[in-house]
């Protein structure tokens, strides 16, 4: 098929002007009017060219993104009142460049131009005079666009005043260099060379009357040095702004330190400052345990902004708790942080075609079934362990990572097969945060790839009859399992392999080298192999990827989720792609989802209320999820630990049981004790649908029952974390008193089933579960969900009309999710005791009955209480495996040459 992007240009200008309103007010442009606008064109296309158009043409109009939300302190908009005397030049031009460069869907440019002058509007004034500092922090998700924001955001700033921009790009020298390239394309107009013979123009100055240029002190090939090229003049001589993209080194953030400490001859700057911090959770925080002391990079992004007397710094990062806890121990040592977030937190929406965590691992994500591909331990546990060395021996790969290859081979196939043969496709290999292992993997991979480019080489163009190669046999089965279904059959795809293995070229991207050029082979794409692992974690975009495959640590959260370089837009092949994962990471990918995603529903509903950065800070740092995720780094040589943790509106499931028939005994004993309490108390009980229920059950009972069950201390909220405490007993034992005075409780059961159980005379069918998982002595009831109740216990108890305004609440944009909609109806809590039998997991040494406790808990008018916890050991090593990983990396930056 002849290339058509001209004719799509062209289509792309006309149907933005026809359907403007539309678009501006994000409504879906009328069924068929887009091929209608394509068959009436000036164009003469075939068929097939106009189904092309038209795929093309609606792909990119259904788009949609909403604004997202924000919490503010100290704002005074200033935006509105100085537009009309602002040139926009850069950002129209960006515009422009977006827009009939159909990188982006006219929607999707509409929201950012709104969110980013909201951002702009945060910021400080750039003509204001005097002194003054702002600081913020913008949460987006891992490869959704941050870098197409702070773009925006750089332009508008620029045309707005700002004179001197600086931009944080990471901690390694590919992803300084591809974020450089970025902001060459959409912000210099030219290729950021030092002594280039010509400046090479690029094509976003076509989308401008006039060219205008802004300075730049760094370059694709170098970062910032004192000698640099096109810096050894002051600021005062630059018409234009300067823009430095750096990396968090000590070394060139020194230097430039020093550098703007010259050109201010001990005085403050007063050209006005725009500071970015990309993946800002990362280096950027001050870890020190000394109040009064920083580390060295925190110490010199803040010296750098005490260097201008007007300021403003932004952190952009998908994962943003280390920001919010900046000092998780002192309130006051939180706010006199420079970097803390005090002046605004906005949160992202990704447009309505980003691949996210929400698509791939939530429960009822649409990819879940299709994208994960679970790795068995026992594949890899042998060869490539997740704990090694950097002198392990490694003689061949998991074979679940030889089938990874020929997916890619495969994927690859497919994509020629559907006209998207010459542009970029990757594949990722993150199995070691060691370069010798990589280098290792990369000499295997090369080999098996050679043996398979032979193979298809041969065989591509016989009949299906004639091929007796392993290989091939095994390219068949792989295609009939995942891409039966692709469009194509397997004699079509294999005939394409020769083109699809013959430039493939695998690679290791690690502190020691190796690049991604995407930019050199845009005419006929990238296709390659990225073998790597700090430096494929996090920032680096790996265009067109489609096969990842993952071993490594699950320790860190926010690490973790940063090396889902697979997150983002994936046109025309997101069926195609897959990730290969163990099953702990998969386990701990949802779990961390759900935390940032109850993140940043917190940052909508505080929006609402009115609340500050502050008090969103103290917020987010009482909530349960916040120990899981940041407090860790408090734990590394300290066995004491201060908490206040806020339970309220959450369903607490106590899904991980001790795996020991005794304990499980001893659990029953102590429900039978309190059911034949609260009976001869004369608690109203009765039979309701699917469930025994008592009311006005005293809360003291439940604190009791909660000391006499046990739960596996693997259970961050209801294991003992100190002596017979845990962190759910202390929050009820704080509002006995209060909101937890008087609590209902139900034993839920099927209306049938095989088996029986009377306690105190009460006599009902057992529910079954099955399989679920052992690990490390503990029970996980039903694995990976951290789930022990059905889907709708959490309305047990509640009226029609209470369970009606749940239901509008889970409906309403930012509204609550989940069965905490249904919590913040109850006006007194409700202990749920789940009695039921497993069917499949010969591991388990629990004789049924098995049973388990959880809590639905309400609003609650009871701020949350500071305690500090002598935390046992077990807890104390789920802190220090948290961080795990976030030291590995730390020492691989040491061990590693990262200056240019």
């Amino acid at each position: 098929m002849r290339n058509l992007d001209s004719e799509l240009a062209y289509f792309r200008i006309e149907i933005g002007r026809r359907f403007v309103k539309e678009v501006n007010e994000s409504l879906p442009i009328p069924e068929g009017a887009i091929r209608t606008a394509v068959e009436q064109g000036p164009f003469k296309l075939s068929q097939e060219e106009q189904g092309e158009v038209v795929r093309s043409l609606e792909s990119l109009f259904t788009h949609t993104q909403r604004k997202g939300s924000a919490v503010t302190s100290d704002y005074k908009p200033w935006l509105a009142g100085r537009r009309s005397t602002i040139d926009f030049y850069y950002w129209n031009r960006l515009q422009r460049f977006y827009l009939e460069g159909g990188s982006l869907a006219p929607q999707v440019v509409a929201t950012l131009d709104a969110v980013t002058d909201e951002v702009l509007d945060y910021l400080g004034d750039p003509s204001d005079a005097g002194s003054w500092s702002r600081r913020g922090m913008v949460i987006g998700h891992v490869q959704s666009g941050k870098t197409t924001n702070y773009s925006a955001l750089i332009c508008k700033a620029a045309d707005a005043g700002y004179k001197v921009i600086i931009l944080l790009a990471g901690i390694t020298n590919s992803l300084r260099s591809q974020t450089q390239e970025r902001l060459d394309e959409t912000f210099i107009g030219r290729k950021s060379i030092f002594h280039a013979t010509a400046q090479e123009a690029l094509p976003i100055i076509n989308y401008a009357g006039t060219k205008r240029f802004p300075a730049y002190g760094t370059s694709r090939d170098r970062d910032f040095t004192r000698d640099a090229a096109g810096v050894f003049f002051n600021l005062a001589a630059h018409n234009e702004p300067i823009i430095f993209i750096t990396k968090k080194n000590k070394a060139p953030l020194e230097s430039l330190q020093k550098w703007l400490r010259e050109q201010s001859h001990g005085q403050k700057i007063d050209f006005p400052l725009l500071l970015i911090d990309d993946e800002a959770d990362n280096a950027s925080i001050n870890t020190q345990k000394d109040p009064k002391a920083t580390t060295a990079i925190n110490g010199a992004i803040r010296q750098i902004l005490n260097l201008f007397s007007r300021s403003s710094y932004v952190g952009y990062t998908a994962t943003p708790f280390a920001n919010i806890f900046i000092d998780p121990d002192s309130d006051q040592q939180m706010l006199s942080d420079d970097l803390f977030p005090r002046n605004f937190i906005k949160e992202l929406d990704p447009p309505s075609a980003y691949v996210g965590a929400a698509r791939v691992f939530a429960e009822s994500g649409d990819l879940r079934k299709t994208h994960v591909v679970q790795v068995d331990e026992r594949d890899f546990d042998a060869i490539l362990p997740l704990s090694h060395k950097r002198d392990i021996q490694i003689n061949q790969l998991p074979s679940s990572l030889y089938v990874a290859i020929r997916m890619f081979v495969l994927a690859r196939a497919i994509r020629i097969l559907r006209g998207d043969g010459k542009k970029h496709c990757s594949m990722m290999i993150n199995v070691s945060r060691f370069n010798d292992v990589q280098e290792k993997v990369l000499g295997l991979v090369y080999d098996y790839l050679q043996r398979l480019k032979n193979s298809v080489t041969v065989n591509g163009g016989l009949k299906p009859g004639q091929i007796s190669d392993a290989n091939i046999k095994e390219l068949k089965v792989d295609f009939e399992r995942e891409y039966a279904s692709c469009g194509f059959t397997f004699e079509e795809v294999l005939r394409t392999a020769t083109e699809s293995i013959s430039t493939m070229k695998p690679i290791t991207v690690n502190m020691k080298g190796g690049k991604l050029d995407y930019q050199q082979n845009r005419a006929n794409g990238l296709h390659v192999i990225a073998i790597g692992g700090l430096a494929l974690s996090r920032g680096l975009t790996l265009e067109g990827l489609v096969i990842s495959y993952i071993l490594r640590n699950t320790a860190t959260s926010d690490t973790l989720m940063q090396m889902a370089r697979w997150f983002g837009y994936r046109p025309n092949y997101e069926d195609l792609c897959r990730v290969y994962l163990p099953k702990e990471s998969l386990d701990h990918y949802v779990e961390i989802h759900e935390a940032i995603e109850e993140l940043r529903s917190e940052v909508r509903r505080m929006q609402l209320a009115g609340l500050t950065p502050r008090e969103f800070g103290l917020r987010v740092r009482e909530s349960p999820t916040a120990i899981r995720i940041t407090a860790a780094n408090k734990m590394r040589s300290a066995s004491a630990l201060t908490l206040a943790q806020d339970y309220s509106i959450r369903h607490i499931e106590g899904h991980s049981l001790v795996n020991d028939n005794d304990v499980n005994l001893r659990n029953l004993d102590a429900v039978k004790t309190l059911v034949a309490k609260i009976g001869s108390a004369g608690c109203r009980s009765d039979h309701r649908d699917r469930a025994l229920f008592w009311s006005g059950v005293d809360g003291n009972e439940i604190v009791a029952l909660l000391k006499a069950f046990r739960f596996s201390e693997a259970h961050p909220d209801l294991g003992r974390i100190s002596q017979d405490a845990s962190l759910v007993q202390d929050y009820i034992s704080d509002r006995l008193k209060a909101d937890l005075k008087t609590w209902d409780v139900c034993i839920p059961h099927p209306a049938g089933g095989t088996g029986q159980q009377v306690i105190d005379g009460h006599s009902f069918q057992l529910r079954e579960r099955e399989s679920g998982d052992i690990n490390g002595g503990a029970y996980r009831v039903t694995g990976s969900k951290h789930r022990v109740a059905d889907p709708n216990d959490a309305q047990l108890g509640l009226s029609k009309e209470q369970v009606e305004a749940a239901l509008a609440e889970k409906d309403k944009e930012g509204g609550l999710r989940g069965d905490r909609a249904f919590c913040a109806q109850r006006t007194q809590p409700m202990l749920l005791i789940h009695i039921f039998k497993n069917n499949g997991q010969q591991k388990l040494k629990i004789e049924d009955p098995i049973v388990s406790l959880s809590f639905c808990l309400p609003p609650t008018k009871v701020a949350a209480k500071s305690r500090l916890y002598q935390v046992n050991k077990v807890y104390q090593k789920q802190m220090l495996d948290l961080f795990a990983d976030q030291e590995d990396d730390d020492e691989a930056i040491l061990e590693a040459t990262v200056d240019a």
